[in-house]
């Protein structure tokens, strides 16, 4: 039993992942995780996540400090340029794949999605 429209999305995820969107993306994060320094750096963050998601979990809020501790861990990180060029680009693909479901849907609804309009959304400007 064989779907096209299956077919079509395998074949749109290979064009995809054949991107130089992708690819360039790919390598930015292969060099970043080859790096000691970005590595300790990520480590660290995810432990200061972990421990905050600990402290949610357990019904309190996070104080004001600790949440400064994110923001000044987030800092360091974006001062690592291998951190920071792996964040941007991955940045970009996103909004590349949001481009793309942008299209599907447009393929799905027929019309572009600047052309929507309902009178729940309000005017658009």
């Amino acid at each position: 039993m064989s779907d096209a429209v299956l077919e079509k999305a395998l074949e749109l995820g290979k064009l995809i992942a054949n991107s130089e969107k992708y690819q360039t993306m790919r390598q930015k994060e292969s060099a970043m995780m080859s790096d000691v320094d970005a590595c300790m750096l990520i480590e660290q963050f995810q432990q200061l996540q972990r421990s905050h998601q600990m402290v949610r979990m357990q019904g309190h809020e996070l104080t004001e400090s600790q949440v400064n501790d994110v923001y000044e861990m987030e800092e360091k990180m974006m001062n690592n340029p291998l951190i920071k060029e792996f964040a941007e680009i991955q940045d970009q693909f996103q909004k590349y794949l949001g481009q793309v479901n942008e299209q599907i849907s447009e393929g799905i609804e027929g019309k572009p999605k600047e052309s929507h309009s309902c009178s729940s959304c309000g005017p658009h400007s």
